[in-house]
């Protein structure tokens, strides 16, 4: 009995220090790590609570200029951002959101097979632990360590600071754009809209979550490059959200269409220079 109570109590350890390593942010105190862009959000808030999030994908980081921004919202842009995530995000308290809360919608915003950062900390599943969770990032800091070490070396890692999300200057001449497109075909364009239902489902339920905690939803859906002519299935994913809008009452702002081409990178991603300080003028007010 007592070797049983023993190995329990051993379990029950391991459990208790797994979920203290998951949410201590250890990673994101260090400045000896590459960090994602959740975890570079995290580092330059590390309020407990974050009352005004502004959530989206790659398209959010670079419109969305937090720093001159009067509104006060954090940008929570992760550029494999999904509804889904955000969904994983609140569900697993990875964030706390006090009064107020943007989504900003694309059509990769809602596609179930969107590319993914795998280190994103709600990927980790409850029985997998931490520190191999964080492998590929612990086990090349430990063997150079030794190394270092055997060298008389200082065994830490450099510093990695400061560290900032990827924003995007000037624009992709029309071949390169043209190649984006071509590419976009291929993987996006031509799927159909069950591949979409798993971020329409985590839309209603971040909406119905917001509801029951006395957060404010609203809704923008982002800027396209309206030098391109936009396909067929963009239309579609977004008459399929707004079913979902609707039934809740969403607010919502459209800026689909009402930035100049001049203002983009490429299809979606704007200008940080030139783009961005026209979304702001509209956008903050908003907000």
């Amino acid at each position: 009995m007592k070797k049983v109570i023993s190995i329990i109590a051993v379990v029950l350890a391991a459990l208790v220090c797994d979920l203290a390593l998951t949410y201590n942010n250890f990673i994101v105190r260090s400045d000896r790590f590459v960090k994602n862009d959740f975890e570079i959000t995290q580092c330059k808030h590390p309020e407990k609570v974050w009352d005004k999030v502004f959530f989206g994908n790659s398209v959010v980081i670079s419109a969305y200029d937090e720093d001159n921004s009067t509104s006060g919202y954090v940008n929570l842009g992760l550029d494999y951002g999904v509804v889904t995530d955000l969904w994983e995000m609140i569900k697993k308290h990875h964030i706390n959101i006090g009064s107020d809360l943007v989504i900003g919608l694309n059509y990769l915003t809602l596609y179930d097979e969107f590319d993914t950062n795998p280190t994103y900390i709600w990927h980790k599943d409850i029985y997998v632990p931490y520190a191999y969770f964080e492998r590929d990032r612990f086990y090349p800091i430990i063997t150079d360590g030794f190394d270092k070490i055997l060298k008389g070396e200082s065994p830490w890692p450099m510093s990695y600071l400061p560290q900032e999300k990827h924003v995007y200057h000037g624009a992709m001449s029309e071949r390169a754009l043209a190649d984006s497109m071509a590419k976009y075909a291929e993987l996006y364009f031509n799927q159909p809209l069950e591949k979409f239902q798993k971020n329409m489902d985590a839309l209603d339920k971040v909406i119905c979550y917001c509801s029951e905690n006395n957060i404010r939803v609203r809704v923008v859906w982002m800027p396209w490059n309206t030098g391109i002519e936009q396909p067929q299935l963009l239309r579609a994913v977004r008459a399929e959200a707004e079913n979902v809008l609707k039934k809740h009452n969403v607010e919502t702002l459209d800026l689909e269409t009402q930035l100049p081409p001049e203002c983009f990178y490429d299809t979606g991603h704007l200008n940080y220079d030139t783009g961005t300080p026209k979304f702001m003028e509209i956008i903050d007010n908003w907000l």
